[in-house]
């Protein structure tokens, strides 16, 4: 299936493969670990998926004792590819999620072809790692889960194909690996997704790929120096970015901005999830209205209201541990979110200043104890 098709580039998804043949010599920045860094040489870029994304333990040995090497020239053979001219990019993502963005001014154009999971793996921009490379391989130096994944968590990685349709120097392309990079995380931040390694918002994937290209100057060609926020070829790489890696995140994973809207979305990395919600409403209320809490706890959840307060709540708490909020206010400011959240929840902004008391003598507990406990009393006092 060809999917992208211009005088300098075609781009094909074959099964498990999306690949594009350049049609005139490129200069590439890649992260691939075979024919990676900056080539000249190169004809092919590509992306494929290796393996199931969860409990393919059967295929993950298999490449395992492959190595690096020989899986680069297996995988290139089932695709028909080149391997000494192909560098080749690995995920566990469904290549029919793939999307291609674009984006231009005047006679620049960009083109992102991505594929994009977050839910496996994602994280924040120095999160502490769980690994520490070594000459013979890579050791665990911690346990760094902040949570599991979700069960649906399926692929974590998000690579992305980008191909600029005028020359760059070296220099250029590197600095469009940072516009690239920041449009991926972007939206990451818009759909405010959580890091699995801690409290933060997420900013990326631990496995993210990357291969950037753009045709080689010919004769009285001039080449382009810069790519940054402040000129069109930053613009672009940005805007393109974020929008083929935002589409994919709603292919793959099931993510837009109106299935964000939740308490559990805003919260659950504060430790404010439904199981929390459930055992507090269990502690809190008695059988009854706790059995009815959890019988609503759907449609309660996905309340918009609720879902701003809620998100207004770990904004908070971000702005506390970020310093913005210093200590002395955090704990106020938090404390004030946590009943506005209740208030929303009973559907009684009038109520604010009582539950702002009943809340007053739990301030010390961690946010998502003190979130779970206004969306359960609230929710009590929603019905008397």
């Amino acid at each position: 299936m060809l999917l992208d098709d211009t005088d300098r580039h075609a781009l094909r998804r074959q099964g498990r493969f999306l690949f594009a043949a350049f049609k005139q010599p490129h200069r590439v920045l890649s992260t691939c670990r075979i024919n990676g860094g900056f080539r000249e040489d190169l004809t092919h870029i590509a992306n494929h998926q290796s393996c199931e994304a969860v409990a393919h333990t059967a295929r993950h040995a298999s490449v395992f004792r492959m190595g690096p090497d020989a899986y680069h020239d297996f995988a290139c053979a089932e695709a028909d590819l080149p391997p000494a001219t192909t560098a080749l990019m690995t995920t566990a993502a469904n290549m029919q999620c793939a999307v291609v963005a674009r984006a231009a001014h005047a006679e620049l154009a960009v083109h992102v072809a991505a594929t994009a999971g977050v839910l496996g793996n994602a994280t924040r921009a120095g999160d502490p790692a769980g690994w520490h490379e070594r000459p013979d391989g890579s050791e665990r130096v911690r346990q760094v889960a902040a949570r599991p994944p979700p069960a649906e968590a399926g692929s974590g990685t998000i690579v992305t194909l980008v191909f600029i349709n005028r020359p760059c120097t070296p220099a250029c392309l590197v600095k469009a690996v940072a516009m690239i990079t920041e449009g991926k995380s972007t939206a990451l931040l818009n759909l405010r997704l959580p890091s699995l390694q801690s409290s933060g918002l997420a900013t990326g994937t631990g496995t993210d790929q990357l291969a950037i290209a753009a045709p080689l100057a010919r004769a009285g060609e001039w080449e382009r120096h810069w790519a940054s926020s402040h000129n069109t070829l930053g613009e672009l790489l940005g805007r393109a970015t974020h929008d083929a890696v935002t589409r994919c995140l709603l292919l793959q994973n099931g993510l837009c901005p109106e299935l964000r809207r939740t308490i559990c979305g805003a919260l659950s990395r504060h430790g404010c999830d439904e199981a929390t919600l459930r055992a507090c409403a269990a502690t809190e209320l008695d059988a009854g209205l706790a059995q009815l809490f959890a019988d609503n706890l759907p449609a309660l959840l996905h309340d918009p209201q609720s879902a701003a307060a809620a998100y207004g709540l770990a904004e908070s708490v971000d702005l506390a541990r970020a310093g913005v909020l210093h200590l002395e206010v955090a704990r106020e400011a938090i404390l004030n979110q946590a009943a506005l959240l209740a208030a929303t929840v009973a559907v009684k902004p009038e109520r604010f200043a009582e539950f702002r008391e009943v809340l007053r003598g739990r301030r010390d507990a961690e946010p998502g104890v003190l979130a779970a406990l206004a969306v359960v009393r609230g929710f009590a006092r929603k019905w008397n």
